[in-house]
């Protein structure tokens, strides 16, 4: 029956040819030991993800679980583990490295969480939050985050539930809401999202998600919900393949198995919606190409490959770091091995 249902999506909603390969290269450690800016006084260790959204001239990145240093010694999942940190830099040109110019900091000096998580036991209650997506709408950031119960070789990560909390001064302060987005079932707790102008969403009235569920075994959907709207649950409209509707449960997989952590973003160089994600089957990050949010999205061209970068995941964009031509951009890479977060470069090449 699986089978049948993804031959007939397939059917219903082709994906496009491949346009470009690709080469990346990593340009610097963003974070941990080796990364240029002092983070130990901010007493990060090691942190991962890095999704990003952009105000003011700011880009705003948002981190996953984050772990601080034993004196002068940097260990993996070391103490005062926060489950994310929030970063800030108006460095615009990624091409000789990024600076860092401030975090979202406590009362110590050190890196402090959006919204902190319990840090239960795995499978016991909330083992942490962490965010998934951020976008700016006017002058409002929008951060979601999903609540995580426990991670597993073999399961994956299972969610409790996720969530938007949202910051009106530029991610200096966050408010944490009300109402769960998803639970722990949902298809869309993990989005990609983007509020761009670009071809499907010219005028920017809408913000675009792409979903998928908690893991990394599952496909990608496609909804969206006009901007002044986006916390309002009930406005949000899902694409079954043919039309927008209200119906969740009607939203179609418009990328297949296996997709998760993605991003979003519109490159107005080339023309195109470029969305990237995981792909633990293929031991890579993927990336793909539309000409409108819902697709149809191309096959899958390696942005980077585990061979190269062992334990790899996350590969989050911004519009800011696509160099006008298009051809070139940046993004950030997180390895769980080193368990850091690392800038890295793309080049396209027209096939």
């Amino acid at each position: 029956m699986k089978s049948l249902v993804a031959l007939l999506v397939l059917v219903a909603w082709p994906t496009l040819g491949q346009e470009y390969d690709v080469t990346s290269t990593k340009v610097q450690p963003l974070t941990g030991p080796e990364a240029s800016a002092d983070v130990q006084a901010l007493d990060i260790c090691g942190t991962d993800l890095g999704t990003m959204a952009e105000i003011d001239g700011t880009i705003v990145i948002a981190f996953g679980d984050t772990f601080g240093w034993q004196g002068d010694w940097c260990q993996k999942f070391g103490p005062n583990m926060r489950s994310n940190a929030i970063a800030f830099t108006r460095d615009l040109d990624p091409s000789d490295g990024v600076v860092i110019d401030a975090w979202l900091t406590g009362p110590d000096g050190h890196a402090k969480a959006a919204v902190e998580g319990w840090h239960d036991a795995p499978f016991t209650g909330e083992q942490s939050k962490i965010p998934t997506a951020m976008v700016a709408v006017g002058d409002t950031l929008y951060l979601h985050y999903m609540s995580m119960h426990g991670y597993s070789p073999g399961m994956g990560t299972i969610c409790n539930y996720s969530r938007f909390i949202t910051s009106k001064d530029g991610g200096r302060t966050w408010d944490r809401g009300s109402g769960d987005f998803g639970d722990h079932l949902s298809n869309f707790n993990m989005r990609a999202l983007s509020a761009e102008a670009g071809t499907g969403n010219e005028d920017a009235r809408y913000v675009y998600a792409i979903g998928t569920p908690c893991g990394r075994a599952g496909g990608a959907r496609a909804a969206r919900v006009s901007a002044g709207e986006l916390l309002q649950t009930e406005a949000w409209e899902y694409w079954d393949g043919s039309v927008w509707q209200k119906d969740r449960a009607r939203a179609v997989e418009v990328i297949l198995p296996a997709a998760s952590e993605g991003s979003l973003v519109w490159n107005a160089g080339i023309g195109r919606w470029m969305y990237s994600t995981i792909n633990e089957v293929s031991e890579a990050l993927e990336l793909r190409f539309a000409d409108r949010p819902e697709g149809p999205w191309s096959e899958p061209v390696a942005l980077a490959r585990a061979a190269d970068y062992p334990l790899l995941y996350g590969s989050y964009m911004t519009p800011s770091w696509i160099e006008d031509d298009g051809l070139t951009f940046y993004f950030i890479m997180s390895q769980f091995g080193l368990y850091n977060t690392f800038l890295m470069k793309a080049e396209l090449q027209r096939r």
